[in-house]
């Protein structure tokens, strides 16, 4: 059931070894049906949670308007992870997109990973990744057009677009629906020229 994660592990991380008997016990593995919520403004997030089936996203919502993050598919990490590590109520909203399954882990959990033979490296690498994703994104937003964002997106992640609701995509792309609509247009009529 867990293999999706025991493999990330492996990618991230090859020389890990763990005893899953000790972690599986306080590991929970939720349903999120579309249009759940996972967490919300306002909640504590008790847990780092790890996508093993299905799509979420995370937003936040500023002056009435929606402004997606992230997108979680399958074999991504999720979660608040400074309100889980200092118990204060958490910016963001994640909801499931598509009904989906996460693994959840709470603080005993990440402490038997902390605490096991190089544990403290993989929880590291694990950070300088999201470091990494974060930066690129940020640079992205300030550097690229919405049209560059959008075709790196087609480049790097051609399923996710058909995955995602048009007005889910325009929100992570920083622009209308109606914009994305004329950008996704001008895009294939480029193509086809």
């Amino acid at each position: 059931m867990y293999e999706p994660f025991y493999a990330f592990l492996q990618e991230l991380f090859p020389e890990f070894k763990i005893d899953f008997r000790l972690i599986e016990p306080l590991l929970e593995c939720r349903k999120v049906d579309k249009g759940e919520f996972l967490f919300q403004a306002g909640d504590i997030c008790e847990f780092v949670g790890f996508t093993l089936k299905g799509c979420l996203r995370t937003f936040l919502i500023k002056d009435g308007k929606e402004f997606t993050l992230f997108f979680h598919c399958e074999r991504q990490t999720l979660g608040d992870y400074k309100s889980f590590q200092s118990s204060q109520p958490t910016s963001f909203f994640c909801q499931a997109i598509e009904n989906s399954q996460v693994l959840l882990f709470n603080y005993q959990a990440m402490l038997c990973f902390e605490e096991a033979p190089e544990g403290q490296r993989l929880l590291r690498l694990h950070a300088e990744s999201l470091a990494f994703m974060l930066r690129d994104k940020l640079l992205s937003l300030f550097m690229d057009t919405p049209e560059e964002r959008y075709l790196n997106l087609f480049k790097t992640e051609p399923q996710l677009l058909q995955r995602i609701p048009q007005y889910y995509l325009a929100s992570y792309l920083g622009i209308e629906p109606e914009s994305l609509s004329r950008l996704k247009r001008r895009v294939q009529h480029r193509s086809i020229s």
